[in-house]
């Protein structure tokens, strides 16, 4: 039992490792799948690690303010997503969602980052992560700033 729960921890620092190493290797890509990497893993830490993949591309897009020196692409995602999987980075798994303003539900895929916390820490130095993050929170700032008037 003890060596299956220190098989646990050493998984874990794996797994961290990978993601602090896979980031840094990305940030020096200027390839597109290696941007898009990138973005997703941004996009999965900027929305608490969890994400559909419907939801991805779009809020790709809003990090970067619509403006992008690349255009992700569904087949492109696919790739990376599997990706990522293998490197353990994401977990991904089909779930039925609902439609909104409808009863159907359809098939998509739930995206998981499997290390938020780690995720966080290394893209704390990212200037997209950052300029976003910063651009959310000035919107808040003047939001309460008006509700206050």
């Amino acid at each position: 039992m003890l060596r299956f729960i220190a098989s646990l921890r050493d998984n874990s620092t794996v797994v961290s490792m990978n993601l602090r190493e896979k980031i840094e290797e990305l940030k020096n890509r200027d390839d597109e799948f290696g941007k898009l990497q990138l973005d997703v893993i941004r996009v999965l830490t900027i929305f608490n690690g969890i994400l559909w993949k419907s939801e991805i591309i779009p809020d790709i897009m809003k990090i970067h303010g619509h403006v992008m020196d690349y255009l992700p692409t569904e087949k492109m995602l696919e790739k990376v997503l599997e990706q990522l999987k293998a490197d353990r980075i994401i977990d991904v798994e089909v779930r039925e969602r609902g439609m909104m303003l409808s009863r159907g539900v359809y098939k998509d895929k739930l995206i998981k980052l499997l290390n938020l916390g780690e995720a966080k820490a290394v893209l704390a130095s990212d200037k997209v992560y950052r300029e976003y993050l910063g651009r959310k929170m000035e919107m808040l700032r003047q939001a309460l700033q008006r509700y206050e008037e």
